[in-house]
């Protein structure tokens, strides 16, 4: 695997960043959607490109993400050339639609995953591609279910394997544009969840004062799911503890400019401990970037990597 070299204008850490995900053009795919109902009588929708293939790959995005971003839909363009089913996964609440319980989505929260999958017992093979937050729950699902027999790979791009660490290099002043776009959003939902389920008592004014993702969580990610506080969520749900338990050939992918990433989200020894693990620290790339050329008309340096990952199990 030959390492990243960016074109000029992409060696910037935030213009890596920020570039494809407002400006890069891609075509639409045909896909079909399907809606899954969960066991606590909720659902989420999943946007697919059916090849009639025996072999699916799972794409799950990042926080406050869908299957329309466009590292998701880049992805699915570049996996059409195996001929493998894909299935763009949208987290509860991400599908353009408000999702029916006081839950939504979280970074270790894998159990929807595990109903996707259960619900395709079609797929003889499945391999699994997850993006920053979605990065972080294909690893914590690798590592939790290791002997599951149908998932033959997985691959994270971008992935905070370490939450705490990732929430706090995210509050500082470099990336305040991008904790502010993704609070707002957040926000905008846990505001919507607080009028819908008043039993639950959810603190609007302490929601509403909210400016950093700890606060965040502490008020809403951790009640909501069953954690004590934002450090018991982060704590239980980070993928890095999950890595050693991984038995399936698992690429991690994670740039050193990436500057949502502490360097605890580097996972350099618990790889050299792990023959199944294989991590690629290029030096730019920035979150979820990596273009091949300015323009971005070209596939992207991870789509190809991660294309040549899979093919070596579908061949």
């Amino acid at each position: 695997m030959v390492d990243y070299q960016p074109p000029f204008l992409h060696r910037n850490a935030h213009l890596a960043t920020v570039l494809p995900n407002r400006f890069r053009s891609i075509a639409d795919l045909p896909t079909e959607r399907k809606t899954l109902s969960t066991p606590d009588n909720d659902f989420f929708d999943v946007d697919c490109v059916i090849n009639g293939s025996e072999t699916a790959v799972i794409l799950l995005h990042g926080l406050e993400g869908s299957s329309q971003s466009r590292y998701i839909r880049g992805m699915a363009k570049a996996l059409m050339s195996l001929d493998s089913d894909i299935l763009c996964m949208n987290f509860r609440g991400c599908s353009g639609r408000t999702n029916a319980t006081f839950q939504s989505y979280h970074s270790g929260k894998t159990d929807d995953l595990n109903v996707l999958i259960d619900a395709n017992p079609q797929y003889k093979s499945i391999h699994i591609i997850g993006f920053s937050l979605g990065g972080n729950v294909a690893l914590k699902f690798a590592g939790e279910t290791p002997t599951h027999e149908r998932v033959k790979s997985c691959i994270a791009i971008s992935a905070p394997v370490d939450l705490a660490g990732s929430s706090a290099v995210l509050s500082e002043r470099q990336n305040i544009l991008y904790l502010n776009r993704f609070l707002r959003q957040l926000k905008s939902k846990a505001l919507d969840k607080a009028n819908r389920f008043t039993e639950y008592k959810l603190n609007v004014k302490d929601l509403q004062n909210v400016n950093n993702f700890h606060d965040f969580d502490n008020i809403y990610t951790a009640p909501a799911h069953g954690f004590a506080d934002a450090n018991d969520y982060y704590k239980r749900s980070s993928s890095k503890q999950f890595l050693a338990a991984i038995k399936i050939p698992t690429l991690i992918i994670n740039a050193l400019n990436d500057s949502f990433l502490s360097p605890s989200c580097f996972p350099i020894e618990e790889c050299k401990q792990n023959a199944n693990l294989h991590l690629l620290t290029p030096q730019f790339g920035g979150h979820v970037g990596f273009a091949n050329d300015t323009l971005m008309r070209k596939q992207f340096w991870h789509e190809q990597i991660a294309n040549e990952f899979i093919a070596n199990f579908t061949a």
